[in-house]
């Protein structure tokens, strides 16, 4: 594929992710959930188009959603959490199934704990939200939802790799 249809689907792809998360910050009941759908588009650039590309998609969400959402805890969520995912996911897991796990449970707590002291800073929390045990028991469940999105990251891709990669790549030729 040439190097202008790349940037063209990149940009597409961040148009998408954007507005599936303008409208998850329109509802905020929906904001984790669509970081994480918004992350798929992350991890289907990565497979189709490489690391480079993924990256640069990710930059573009994060920022344009940084700059256009009405809601900014989604655009928090994607740009910490779920938009880098997929690219630490794919890296790490070329070191081994445990050792992958140590890594990427390793690296999201670590970008929780620079997550909660940037929103801190920033003065996003209630007066409340930032007593310890509240702070345990959310990093806790964290952990839970970051297991669960890793595991529907492989369910994701297994589905694609099986019943639309072969379709799609035909279209990116």
């Amino acid at each position: 594929m040439k190097k202008t249809k790349k940037i063209t689907l990149c940009a597409v792809l961040s148009a998408l992710s954007v507005a599936v998360m303008y409208i998850g910050s329109l509802l905020e009941v929906l904001d984790i959930s669509v970081a994480c759908i918004a992350s798929l588009v992350v991890l289907f650039c990565l497979e189709e188009l490489g690391k480079k590309y993924a990256f640069a998609v990710y930059a573009a969400v994060s920022l344009l959603s940084f700059m256009l959402l009405p809601q900014k805890w989604v655009a928090a969520y994607f740009a910490f959490f779920f938009g880098i995912m997929p690219v630490t996911k794919k890296v790490f897991e070329k070191t081994g199934k445990i050792f992958s796990w140590v890594l990427k449970v390793t690296v999201f707590n670590a970008e929780a704990f620079a997550f909660y002291f940037v929103a801190e800073k920033l003065d996003f929390f209630e007066e409340n939200e930032t007593a310890l045990p509240y702070l345990l028991v959310l990093l806790a469940l964290a952990n839970l939802v970051f297991i669960l999105v890793d595991i529907l990251y492989d369910r994701v891709y297994k589905i694609y790799e099986i019943k639309f990669q072969a379709r799609i790549r035909k279209y990116l030729k």
